[in-house]
């Protein structure tokens, strides 16, 4: 599975580049897609050993992207040490439940 087929055939807000923004080009070279949920692409990283949830956009050049929301580390198949990035505190509680839910699914 690739990054460019959770991005496809669907309208994503345009992102500005700066620190937490992504490209999928970046993103393929360290990253693994896991699954895609409500606007939200889930990666695992390809040693196993991380986790990455981000708002899925498009940047002003054009190019497909995320917006990190946060990064965890993965052990025995669970989800630990959450780093909550460019997400609005409120939510916080219910995008960690998510990248939880989804990543332990396996």
């Amino acid at each position: 599975m690739e990054f460019g087929q959770f991005f496809r055939d669907k309208e994503h807000p345009t992102m500005n580049e700066w620190i937490g923004v992504m490209s999928i080009d970046s993103l393929t070279r360290q990253w693994e897609p896991f699954g895609e949920e409500n606007g939200y692409l889930i990666a695992r990283s390809k040693d196993g050993n991380a986790a990455l949830l981000g708002r899925m956009g498009k940047r002003d050049d054009g190019k497909f992207c995320i917006e990190i929301a946060i990064r965890a580390t993965i052990e025995n198949n669970r989800i630990s040490d959450p780093e909550f990035w460019h997400v609005d505190p409120a939510q916080e509680h219910h995008l960690y439940g998510m990248m939880q839910r989804l990543i332990c699914m396996v």
